[in-house]
């Protein structure tokens, strides 16, 4: 009778991931598969949200898939980052406790060396005196081999702890397909370019760049292409854009790039420039010669101004920017 019980829900559950799955036109992968259990178990509201503006937008793609679980992955990166520095926290205490050992240690040494000093000042028999120090001497060196192993044993821990940290702290804040920073990590560097810029004065403007006519692009040449498409763009942005700029996948085929120092004329004139140069090229697939066509992208620039209360407004000055340039055919970039 439990059999049968839970057998109907599982069937529900199946059924319902296929759906989604064949509806979207999405492949039967891990990532995809998780995007379809993690909104029919309503696990988590504003996920469910995500998936279904998708939907209304035109459909799920791989790339949106694989960008909404990412999103959600770093939940998980920051509860192990929290688990890590525990362990990093208790390693340090061990350490800690080691040094008291060996200093309490020492000190009993010191004593110990004073009171049979005294001894032979006061007549004691210097061959009793001096068996008694070696023996002393023997236990001190062994206490002190013994607390040296210990900490170099702890100390290898936590450097382990240590790069294991960075590594992590790193995934938690880079986007799995693109290897930018992701949404987590751009609104820390937002929150603080925005910060500095209204204590120094300087500009600061911020791209909402988008790929135009994506999800045609994935129909036709299927969803490993899109996410090889979307890498492309990625690339070109932080590489076209060198070290002064900060791009970052901001979900789906969209990106933002901070230009710290810049005003938005001289932001808009900067993406212009790595816009045309990724639409002057002939994509084509390296390992059977498939001609891809050329790829553009539609940008809204914005710059931080004096009644900004945050960087929210500019954001939203950058999208409706964005929704312009989308509206006049793509492939430009508006300033707003």
């Amino acid at each position: 009778m439990s059999d049968v019980a839970c057998e109907d829900p599982w069937r529900r559950l199946y059924d319902g991931i296929a759906r989604v799955l064949l509806d979207n036109r999405l492949e039967p992968t891990p990532t995809n598969y998780a995007l379809a259990h993690r909104y029919l178990t309503a696990q988590d509201r504003a996920f469910n949200g995500s998936v279904e503006r998708a939907m209304q937008q035109g459909g799920l793609s791989a790339a949106s898939a694989a960008a909404m679980i990412a999103e959600r992955s770093v939940e998980l990166s920051a509860a192990d980052l929290q688990v890590m520095v525990a362990d990093a926290q208790q390693r340090l205490t061990e350490v800690s406790e080691i040094v008291s050992i060996s200093r309490e240690a020492a000190t009993d040494y010191g004593q110990a060396l004073a009171t049979n000093a005294a001894r032979l000042e006061s007549g004691a028999e210097p061959q009793t005196v001096v068996g008694t120090l070696m023996t002393l001497t023997h236990s001190m060196i062994d206490r002190t081999r013994g607390v040296e192993e210990q900490l170099r044993i702890a100390c290898d821990e936590i450097r382990t702890l240590r790069d294991s940290l960075a590594e992590a702290q790193d995934a938690a804040n880079h986007d799995a397909l693109t290897g930018l920073p992701n949404r987590r990590a751009l609104d820390a560097r937002l929150a603080a370019a925005t910060e500095t810029a209204r204590e120094t004065g300087r500009p600061f403007s911020i791209a909402i760049c988008d790929i135009d006519h994506f999800k045609a692009f994935n129909d036709r040449f299927g969803h490993q292409i899109g996410d090889e498409v979307i890498k492309f763009v990625a690339t070109s942005l932080a590489k076209d854009g060198g070290e002064r700029l900060f791009a970052a996948r901001y979900g789906g085929e969209e990106f933002v790039v901070l230009f710290e120092g810049s005003t938005a004329k001289q932001a808009g004139a900067e993406v212009d420039r790595i816009r045309g140069a990724i639409g002057a090229r002939d994509l084509k697939i390296n390992a059977t010669g498939q001609t891809l066509g050329r790829l553009t992208f539609s940008a809204g620039v914005a710059e931080l101004n004096k009644d900004d209360e945050g960087s929210s407004a500019m954001l939203k000055r950058a999208d409706v920017a964005l929704y312009e340039a989308k509206s006049k055919g793509r492939n430009q970039v508006i300033v707003s």
